[in-house]
């Protein structure tokens, strides 16, 4: 029986993210206190799956927004090992590579030919334009003649984006301003090249891609799991809190105590 395989549109953001984190993180075991306490459902090893699957969904979501003229890829996959292409987008501005890294509120500087983070080099540009060059090859395959993809890093919610020298090759910039610079673009593509395209881009024979679990179950899988650290992160800072308050009070009612104690002694001495 042949198994047909859907069309890649059909994909979603961050859908192998998502599908190696349910199947492969190591969960807690957590007793009915921990849950109480808000012990988190996530193992430190997953906290990065589930932060990246986060992230690739920030984008998927503003991606969403772009005209009809637009049409984005997600979770493509390119080589062995479950390696995936985040975000492919294609538009009259031309064929990008999306890359999503979350700095979760730090600061992000940016040069010709390195990319620092709180001081620490990180290999943005590299992993930016290996995709774009993965993703050329594909195409190419089938279409010759097609140009070079271009690579784009977004960056989700970092604190500040500065942009001290531009890179050759790949955009950098903040994924709140994504959609808008893509639509400034100068057209390239013409309608019926934008349509060959996008036809060659949703083959799944293209990709090589295999039967896929039912994204909506992993979409469903994963929402109930963010419920649960939504839930066990609240706990955390209610309990938190609560400890403040006693510990302020504690230290209150001792220094009551010590002052009292000190007056009494002043006054058995016959001073103040």
């Amino acid at each position: 029986m042949t198994v047909e395989i859907p069309a890649m549109r059909t994909r979603l953001a961050a859908q192998t993210v998502i599908e190696d984190l349910m199947d492969q993180r190591v969960v807690p075991s957590r007793s009915p206190i921990g849950r109480m306490l808000g012990r988190s459902p996530l193992h430190h090893d997953s906290l990065s799956w589930y932060h990246g699957a986060k992230g690739d969904m920030a984008v998927g979501a503003a991606l969403a927004k772009l005209p009809p003229d637009w049409t984005v890829f997600h979770s493509l996959p390119v080589g062995q090992v479950r390696a995936e292409i985040g975000h492919l987008v294609v538009g009259p501005g031309g064929v990008f590579t999306i890359t999503m890294r979350n700095p979760r509120g730090k600061n992000v500087w940016v040069f010709k030919r390195l990319v620092v983070m709180q001081g620490r080099r990180v290999p943005y540009l590299r992993d930016a334009e290996f995709e774009a060059e993965r993703v050329t090859r594909v195409l190419r395959k089938r279409m010759p003649q097609h140009g070079a993809v271009q690579p784009v890093i977004a960056l989700v919610d970092p604190r500040e984006v500065v942009i001290r020298e531009k890179p050759a090759a790949v955009k950098v910039i903040d994924a709140k301003h994504l959609n808008s610079w893509l639509l400034r673009l100068p057209p390239l593509l013409n309608p019926r090249e934008l349509m060959e395209i996008m036809t060659l881009v949703d083959d799944p024979v293209t990709w090589g891609a295999q039967p896929q679990v039912d994204p909506g179950n992993v979409m469903a899988r994963f929402a109930e799991l963010d419920s649960d650290v939504r839930v066990s992160r609240r706990r955390r800072r209610t309990w938190i809190s609560w400890g403040s308050a006693v510990l302020v009070v504690t230290i209150a009612v001792e220094i009551v105590v010590v002052v009292q104690v000190i007056t009494a002694l002043l006054a058995d001495l016959g001073i103040g």
